[in-house]
């Protein structure tokens, strides 16, 4: 509405009178035309306005974004997981705290790891210059170990000369048993050529009738060797004692 409508319409009242009102009307009827003039091309500037717009949304092509959106669709699926262990990866949930906690836990491991490596580095050394210098001793002691070697032996053997003059049995005695040292000892003194001798004339000198006693059983057995061996047949199928007769005396 324009100063002209809104004059028309805040006008006061015209004073009564034929005239008065015959002007007022046609004053009235040329503001209503005219009014009506401009509500006319007013109303033709918009329906040109329409008009025009809609010739341009029919000229407008809009894009088919179908393609598009599905690639995009496709890159999200795919980007989503990766995002999940992303967001689940353990250095997303460090913070400066734990993360501090966690540097200070690996440089003590590594510090730990370094100390043992150093620790056997060193114990390697410290064995590595033992060896080396036990070595060394060995190389300059070898010619004093002969000697003491020589030494020892010279002195073993002349205390063994000394306790086999002194205690030739004692000396015997310290040897294995199946070596039968003693009794070497005892025939090489009787001056017997073998063990059996030996003991032959051991046991006359020790015990002269018990020496007769199996120098005469001894005898008996071997004349009636045929008569025992008989009765040995004869008791071990009767499965007990049986008598026996042999003979004594020539």
């Amino acid at each position: 509405m324009d100063a002209e409508e809104q004059s028309l319409l805040n006008d006061p009242e015209p004073a009564t009178g034929p005239d008065a009102a015959a002007e007022a009307f046609a004053a009235l009827s040329q503001r209503v035309a005219g009014m009506e003039e401009r509500l006319d091309g007013r109303m033709a500037m918009m329906t040109r306005a329409l008009e025009h717009i809609a010739i341009e949304k029919q000229s407008i092509e809009i894009p088919d974004y179908t393609p598009t959106l599905a690639k995009i669709g496709g890159h999200l699926a795919i980007l989503a997981p990766q995002m999940k262990r992303l967001a689940d990866a353990p250095a997303m949930q460090l913070t400066p705290e734990n993360m501090a906690g966690r540097i200070a836990d690996a440089a003590k491991v590594a510090r730990e790891a370094d100390k043992a490596t150093i620790g056997q580095s060193l114990d390697l050394h410290r064995r590595a210059h033992a060896g080396l210098g036990e070595a060394i001793g060995k190389v300059r002691t070898r010619t004093e170990q002969r000697w003491h070697m020589l030494y020892a032996g010279i002195g073993t053997a002349l205390a063994v000369s000394l306790l086999w003059l002194v205690y030739p049995g004692w000396t015997a005695s310290i040897g294995p048993q199946g070596w039968h040292w003693p009794e070497r000892v005892a025939r090489r003194v009787l001056g017997e050529p073998t063990l059996w001798d030996a003991g032959i004339r051991l046991l006359q000198a020790g015990n002269p009738d018990s020496w007769r006693a199996i120098v005469d059983a001894a005898d008996m057995a071997r004349e009636n060797r045929d008569t025992i061996a008989a009765c040995e047949t004869a008791a071990s199928r009767a499965k007990e004692p049986v008598r026996c007769t042999i003979r004594i005396g020539h």
